[in-house]
């Protein structure tokens, strides 16, 4: 037998094996598994309490409710010495303070984008990136069969390529997992891949509380130039 092909046996990455012999269904039944092995995700009340630390701005803290079983969201958050509340019901109807105040100036309320997009944009925002990977089961997520063995922060790990349909979301995301426990330890979107845009988020620790397991920390950087964005601290974690 030829000896390079021999080598080329030898140095075939244990990775790579794995990834062909895990579907990309198995790998995110098996993440969930992981994050939310009580299946506790779907039926709780999540309180969060995180601070986002940016260069060179003051930290913002933020404190949000998402109750998945009533489908209702509240957000308490504090930024430059102002306080902002927006509430949105299983309707998505919603409720907006600043400064507890219902605002009616509408240049205050253009100004300081005090919408009822900003309200539910803050909701999916939220309820998305606290909810992975759960929320990858969504409908509209196209979950590519590949699995892709790769290298994230100088680590070997597991990824999936996750596009959406149209109306559900434009970008493409690449998550990126443990091979030995399956936790989620970071991610990627492009609007274009092409251009090499967008954003990689590194995921640091874990909070656990009531049988849910959630990233603690969310450092966000450019693709392109691998700059510092900021980061999310997570504080304090209720499920119930």
């Amino acid at each position: 037998m030829n000896k390079l092909f021999l080598i080329g046996i030898y140095l075939i990455s244990p990775l790579f094996i794995h990834a062909q012999s895990i579907t990309s269904t198995e790998l995110l039944n098996r993440a969930i598994s992981f994050h939310d092995p009580s299946s506790k995700w779907e039926e709780s009340k999540i309180e969060v309490v995180v601070e986002m630390g940016t260069p060179n701005r003051p930290m913002r803290r933020t404190q949000f409710m998402i109750n998945n079983l009533e489908h209702e969201f509240q957000l308490e958050m504090m930024s430059r010495g102002d306080f902002y509340e927006y509430e949105v019901d299983n309707r998505d109807s919603t409720e907006i303070r600043f400064n507890f105040l219902v605002p009616t100036d509408s240049l205050l309320v253009d100004s300081l984008n005090l919408t009822v997009e900003r309200a539910i944009f803050w909701r999916d925002y939220y309820s998305y990136l606290y909810g992975l990977p759960m929320k990858l089961k969504d409908p509209g997520a196209i979950i590519d069969p590949e699995v892709e063995s790769t290298r994230f922060q100088n680590k070997e790990v597991l990824a999936l390529k996750v596009t959406y349909e149209e109306g559900v979301g434009g970008d493409t995301w690449y998550f990126y997992f443990d091979p030995g426990t399956y936790q989620l330890v970071g991610y990627r979107f492009y609007h274009d891949e092409s251009a090499n845009d967008g954003e990689y988020i590194v995921l640091e620790g874990l909070e656990i509380h009531n049988g849910l397991r959630i990233p603690k920390n969310r450092s966000w950087y450019v693709n392109e130039d691998g700059r510092l964005l900021g980061t999310d601290y997570l504080k304090r974690l209720s499920v119930k």
